[in-house]
């Protein structure tokens, strides 16, 4: 009888399961809003809680908060951008307006200073309690005791009879006022525009206010708060800065003037603080620093434009970040010449002259320099001004534009770089040339190091090292700040430290260093796959950390640094290793140590994609994600051992509702003998005895991402491989390797030889085939239609189309001239126009559209940073003078990947449409066949399918 019960539990399951095979549905464009992101996961410094959000594409989202030791569970809808405080005793968080609210107001077209604002939230744990506070501007933490919190509200929110200048406590800090009567204002200056802030204890629930609030700031200890006022009048603003003591709970004033106030900040221990003060009142002004110590009543003036260590005319910039050194000894700041006194504009708009001017002579061309206007009027150079010798020493200067502290800026040296003399290079090449200075921060003195290099060098964290990679030999090299001497690091390893997938016409990158340890004994380098321990002075011999286990099992590891402040590697610490297998594509960690003997200890192993997001401070415990094709990469809580994890979210449970697919890792050789890997996607259900249509994407080399997860969402450039295989699509992403000077027939040899090898195997139509590729891959679709006619509709997007007239465009995102993607970048034909006349022919598709006998749909945006639009007028224009069927779309404003959402939808709903047509019989949608006319834009989407 057992038995047969048995049987019919056994029978209904597998009917049950068939059942459920049987109802799921396809994906289509209606679910994109179903689908939720996990954003933001946080886990509290004593390892107790964890805090994330769950948001739709498009809607309100929820924060949750969860207590890991006894599973409690509490949501906030709208929450984000949320922060545990330092003891691990509250969350503050800000919460969003409600979508369906922002979207009336836009509708209504109000401006964006007048749409809803932003609520802060406070979960106070002890207390169980949650506290809301409405128009928001900002808050802060202290990041090492959060006893206070500082939020700064709307100017309206604060209440008329508020007794906050007096220091009294304020019981209902978030009372309604009276709405004022409708007057005529001035244009907001959001650099001058003030609020109410807020102290709040969230233990006590003492509340202190004060109006007019410019800018705050909180010492790390949490020990003090400062805060900038600015009144205005009609004749002068005045500002004023105070010192609110967080255990006398007193706020001091510490500074009055006419004129502005900001930035104001603290040392480490809250001991100092500094601000900035300017009373021009130009719109371009010039700041002096004031200082303040905890032992004085009044701040004094420390920079200002006749300081002696501060150049002719130069004064401290308010586009800097100003910050003390970690053991409070100095004080850095950025500089620039004092502004020019402003002409008056005499000349209406119609009678000036407006002309961008190309000089030959220039470093960087016009584009470029337009490009970056903004950040060269904001341009500052790093000085340091030591406080107890009252001595300022500027570091950085226009020639040599960037330096960089060590120890925090503890340390009297520091690393400068200099790009300059070398700009002009930035047209040709992708790696651009530097010089390297010794910068003494006790003097200002800076000695050239190493000039010319294309690599980037690194100054070992106590300063008695500068490492570098030398591109000609492929040799790490260290210099001994001390002896003053360069000493060869891995001459003596035998292993490349070079890139050795490297294709393309530029000389290959290094690895890179993992880090320092401490003391500066050692340092870690990577290869391909191991790790390095190298010995600065030579004293000990290199030793292999991974134990060349990484070479053997073809496995990379990687470190993963888990204390957000360490300056080195510990030691005595265990250390995390990622490693990633190239024969499997699977993902897993080890544990090791610097002194370690054996081998790195596996922790865990698998068929998925790990990601480490976060490690509690005070504990071991860590909060990851593990995916793959199939799972969704949810949240997991576990200690270092990664056992017995605990699975916090289940965002797409409605995933399981619709069919989706498999993935496999495929292998063959190209036509040229090249050892290729590429993906293979196939339909839930899959039935080899069955022909499915199958579309071929591609771009570089994917088969990393075998156990990627793609979410279903509406598409920026290519398909959606879920969506795709969910609808009884195959989808085959072969890897692509390349030479130099022939991309077309690199791209022809893999991608064609990886087809044939897919068809061999029987389970697809050889006449339902079809291409699909975005920017290089879009090139490379444009350019297979001119070589093959296997496949029966193709979609590029973003392509160029004709590398003659694209060597000589511009990346109209960074100004750069696109020659250098040619010269030695991802084009790879590697030399000049004039040099390498036929290979820019042979490889532009345009020169060879009467060849094209393959229906083609084109995205090229008006709005495209990176390709520019015309490239695909020159081709859809050359397709339609010879008739050959081809659709262009253009959505105006947006960029090289769809980043507005409506147009992502639309392009997903036209490219599937596309396809479905082609190869799967569907019917012709109106666009495709009769087009829009421009005087319909806008009215009708040409989505309706003709019969």
């Amino acid at each position: 009888m057992k038995r047969i019960k048995f049987l019919y539990v056994v029978l209904f399951i597998l009917s049950f399961s068939f059942l459920s095979a049987q109802n799921k549905i396809p994906l289509d464009h209606t679910v994109y809003d179903s689908w939720k992101d996990i954003e933001n996961p946080i886990i509290s410094d004593d390892g107790k809680w964890v805090s994330y959000e769950i948001n739709p594409q498009k809607g309100d989202g929820w924060l949750f908060l969860r207590n890991c030791i006894n599973n409690k569970i509490d949501s906030i809808r709208r929450g984000y951008a949320a922060k545990f405080s330092a003891n691990s005793d509250f969350l503050i968080f800000k919460i969003k307006a409600q979508d369906d609210t922002i979207r009336k107001a836009k509708l209504a077209k109000k401006k964006d200073d007048d749409l809803p604002k932003d609520s802060l939230g406070i979960l106070i744990f002890k207390k169980d309690s949650l506290k809301k506070t409405a128009k928001l501007k900002s808050f802060k933490l202290a990041k090492d005791n959060s006893t206070w919190i500082a939020y700064l509200l709307e100017k309206e929110t604060a209440k008329k009879d508020s007794a906050a200048a007096k220091d009294k406590p304020v019981q209902d800090s978030t009372a309604k006022v009276k709405p004022k009567s409708k007057e005529k204002t001035k244009k907001k200056d959001k650099k001058t525009e003030t609020g109410t802030l807020f102290l709040y204890n969230p233990l006590t629930s003492k509340t202190y206010q004060y109006k007019d609030v410019l800018d705050y700031s909180i010492s790390d200890n949490g020990a003090f708060i400062g805060y900038i006022t600015l009144k205005k009048d009609t004749t002068s603003d005045t500002t004023s800065v105070f010192i609110f003591d967080a255990a006398k709970e007193k706020s001091q004033m510490i500074f009055k003037r006419s004129g502005i106030a900001k930035k104001i900040t603290f040392d480490t221990k809250g001991e100092q603080s500094v601000f900035i003060h300017s009373s021009d009142t130009a719109k371009a002004k010039s700041f002096n620093i004031f200082y303040w110590s905890g032992k004085s009543e009044s701040a004094k003036c420390i920079v200002d434009t006749v300081n002696p260590g501060l150049q002719k005319g130069w004064c401290a910039s308010e586009n800097g970040e100003i910050y003390f050194s970690k053991d409070g000894a100095k004080l850095y700041f950025g500089t620039m010449p004092r502004p020019e006194k402003e002409k008056k504009d005499t000349l209406p708009d119609d009678e000036k002259v407006k002309v961008d001017i190309w000089n030959w002579k220039d470093t960087l061309i016009q584009p470029q320099q337009l490009s970056e206007l903004e950040k060269e009027q904001k341009r500052n150079y790093l000085a340091v001004y030591h406080l107890k010798d009252n001595k300022l020493v500027q570091l950085a200067s226009d020639e040599m534009q960037f330096v960089t502290p060590i120890l925090k800026g503890n340390g009297n040296i520091g690393i400068g770089y200099s790009y300059k003399p070398y700009n002009k290079f930035l047209s040709w090449i992708t790696n651009q040339y530097k010089d390297i200075y010794l910068v003494d921060f006790v003097t200002g003195n800076h000695k050239l190091i190493l000039k010319k290099k294309q690599s980037i060098a690194n100054i070992s964290p106590n300063g008695n090292y500068i490492i570098w990679y030398e591109v000609d030999d492929s040799i790490y090299y260290v210099y001994s700040v001390k002896k003053e001497k360069s000493f060869p690091l891995t001459k003596d390893i035998k292993v490349n430290f070079w890139d050795e997938e490297n294709d393309t016409p530029a000389k290959p990158d290094p690895y890179g260093l993992a880090g320092w340890s401490k003391d500066d004994k050692s340092a870690l380098i990577y290869d391909r796959y191991d790790i390095w321990q190298v010995f600065p002075e030579g004293k000990e011999k290199f030793s292999c950390l991974t134990k060349g286990l990484g070479r053997k099992d073809s496995i990379t590891f990687r470190y993963i640094e888990l204390d957000r402040d360490a300056q080195w590697i510990d030691p005595e610490k265990a250390l995390l290793l990622k490693g990633f297998s190239d024969k499997t594509k699977q993902e897993s960690f080890y544990t090791t140590k610097l002194t370690a003997k054996e081998n790195p200890k596996l922790l865990i192993s698998g068929d998925y994609k790990f990601a480490m997001q976060q490690k509690a401070k005070n504990d071991d415990k860590l909060i990851w994600k593990k995916s793959n094709f199939n799972v969704y990469p949810n949240l997991l809580y576990s200690d270092f051992t990664f056992q017995n994890a605990i699975q916090l979210t289940d965002a797409n449970p409605q995933q399981k509702k619709y069919l989706w697919g498999t993935v496999e890792l495929v292998k063959w050789k190209s036509f040229d003998g090249k050892e290729l890997e590429g993906l293979l996607y196939k339909p839930e259900n899959f039935d080899a005895a069955k022909k499915y249509p199958m579309i071929v994407y591609f771009y570089e080399r994917n088969s990393d991402q075998l156990n990627q997860y793609w979410s279903v969402r509406p598409s920026r450039s290519v398909i959606g491989f879920s969506e795709y295989v969910s609808n009884g699509y195959v989808i085959f992403v072969p890897d692509v390797k390349y030479g130099n000077g022939a991309p077309g027939q690199d791209a022809y040899n893999a991608i064609i030889s990886g087809t044939e090898h897919i068809l061999s195997k029987g389970f697809v139509n050889k006449d339902r085939m079809a291409l699909q590729g975005q920017s290089w891959g879009g090139y490379q679709t444009a350019y297979l239609v001119t070589r093959t006619n296997i496949f029966k509709a193709a979609m590029a997007g973003a392509a160029v189309s004709n590398m003659t007239s694209a060597y000589g465009g511009i990346r109209w995102a960074s100004g750069h001239s696109r020659m250098m993607q040619y010269e030695d970048g991802q084009s790879r034909i590697g030399g000049t126009l004039w040099e390498k006349r036929d290979l820019y022919i042979e490889n532009s598709p345009v020169f060879f559209a009467d060849k094209i006998e393959t229906p083609l749909l084109l995205m090229n945006n008006d709005n495209d940073g990176a390709v520019p639009w015309y490239q695909g007028i020159e081709f859809f224009l050359a397709l339609r003078r010879l008739n050959k069927p081809v659709w262009l779309l253009n959505y105006n404003g947006d960029d090289h990947n769809l980043k507005k959402r409506p147009n992502c939808v639309d392009l997903s709903i036209r490219m599937k449409q596309f396809f479905d047509y082609y190869l799967k019989d569907a019917p012709v949608p109106v666009w495709m066949d009769e087009g829009i006319p421009a005087v319909k834009k806008g009215k009708t989407s040409g989505y309706d399918l003709k019969k």
